[in-house]
């Protein structure tokens, strides 16, 4: 039967059964329809009968009313009995409700609209189910991640006071206690969150395990007392929290040994701790007494402002608790080395991208003041987010930066000069020709 479906414009204040709705809508579902409805305006008619009551559109009348429309497109059911239109809007509300999605063509469509710097939750879905649809190809908590590329031999490309600018991601190669960095790092913008590892205060000989020799953290790496690294907690938190937004999450590594000094720093910079979080490895590493498999991060808050809960007990599908078991990077495997030879205490790449998504959203800013060998920075490109570090390390720095061509095929560039990665590396370079002789004159040397 072909039913006529001419679209006629109707006053609101003329339509019926706005107050009798089968189904119930939440404020969350009409912010959803009322931003749609600023951006592109009414595209789907309202059905009614012939007498003006809506048989399906309650929500889109409701939110047009609200936006200050008057008038609506509406199609008019007609040839049909009452009991066929009660029928009918039954049918109408249930159906779609059987569909499920096709989760290769969704992410599919969310990565081009991404591209195309669209923001996605015009389309009704929310960051979580945005972020669950396109973690398709993210690492799991027990995969074996790539090992990040080695550090250059040589002298490093990247030095102190650089600003290096990786896609969306900005790097300065400086001091986290640093005010003055941390504000031209930021330049004026605010972190949703914070992922950060700081330096143990241990020393790197004795403390990490493994054939590969590791160099000692340029600072707090065992030579400060318990006060010294107490100010130093206490230093970096305070030059970052003003750049941070109200009701921003931290997540802060830290080993055993020293978490009381985070506490007291936490502390001292009036953040609240809001609860711990327990790194559970799949190897214990070495130790005397008791061998540790563990290593803890503890999580604060900054400012009085809401702050982000993606995860809400498992109530919109990621279920998470304070017990995150991922893969160490002291389990038996071919990258294994070659991951702790680049930073002693790097951490997965799927802890941090779960961190991430626990409490931001898709093109927050995510900052790290101790990036180490990039981690957070890989994260945040994987997650959608905007990763913000520093790192004192020229060596670690070039190693960040390795990691972000690999990962994007993008090249880095030096904001100051315009330069990029591999410019600034051929700068450094010899000439070829002088290399030659240096190696001529070598071996007469040696005859």
């Amino acid at each position: 039967m072909r039913n006529s479906l001419t679209i006629e414009h109707r006053k609101l204040a003329e339509l019926t059964g706005l107050d009798q709705t089968l189904r119930v809508h939440g404020g969350q579902q009409h912010r959803k329809l009322a931003s749609f409805i600023r951006r592109f305006g009414q595209l789907a008619p309202i059905l009614i009968d012939p007498d003006g009551r809506i048989v399906d559109g309650v929500l889109v009348a409701q939110v047009l009313k609200d936006e200050g429309y008057t008038e609506a497109a509406v199609v008019v059911v007609t040839g049909r009995s009452p009991d066929e239109l009660r029928l009918i809007r039954l049918a109408l509300n249930r159906l779609p409700q059987d569909a499920g999605w096709n989760k290769a063509v969704l992410a599919k469509e969310f990565r081009e609209l991404i591209d195309l710097s669209f923001d996605l939750e015009l389309t009704g879905f929310d960051a979580v189910e945005i972020d669950m649809s396109l973690a398709i190809d993210e690492p799991g908590a027990g995969e074996v991640e790539d090992a990040p590329p080695e550090p250059a031999a040589g002298p490093a490309v990247a030095q102190v006071g650089d600003l290096w600018r990786l896609g969306e991601h900005r790097l300065v190669c400086g001091d986290a206690r640093d005010p003055a960095a941390l504000a031209r790092l930021m330049d004026g913008r605010q972190a949703r969150m914070m992922f950060t590892d700081p330096p143990y205060n241990v020393a790197i000989n004795g403390f990490v395990a493994g054939r590969g020799r590791h160099r000692e953290f340029a600072m707090a790496s065992g030579e400060m007392s318990q006060d010294q690294f107490v100010g130093f907690l206490t230093d970096f938190l305070a030059a970052a929290t003003p750049h941070l937004a109200d009701g921003a999450i931290l997540d802060l590594c830290m080993d055993w040994r020293h978490s009381a000094e985070l506490l007291e720093a936490i502390d001292a910079v009036g953040l609240t701790l809001m609860n711990m979080c327990v790194w559970a490895k799949t190897n214990a590493g070495m130790g005397t007494f008791y061998r540790s498999q563990h290593e803890l991060v503890w999580i604060a808050k900054h400012g009085d402002g809401p702050h982000i809960n993606n995860f809400e007990l498992g109530q919109k599908g990621r279920s998470r608790s304070n017990l995150w078991t991922y893969r160490g990077m002291n389990a038996v495997g071919g990258d294994r080395d070659d991951l702790i030879k680049l930073h002693p205490t790097v951490k997965p790449a799927a802890l941090v991208i779960d961190a991430i998504k626990d409490v931001s959203r898709r093109g927050d800013i995510v900052l790290d003041p101790f990036l180490g060998s990039g981690t957070t920075i890989i994260a945040a490109e994987r997650t959608g987010r905007r990763g913000y570090g520093l790192e004192l390390d020229p060596g670690y720095a070039d190693v960040i930066i390795r990691r972000f061509e690999a990962e994007t095929g993008r090249a880095a560039v030096l904001v100051e000069t315009d330069e990029t990665f591999a410019e600034r590396e051929d700068q450094l370079r010899p000439p070829a020709a002088l290399m030659v002789r240096a190696d001529l004159g070598d071996e007469a040397g040696h005859d």
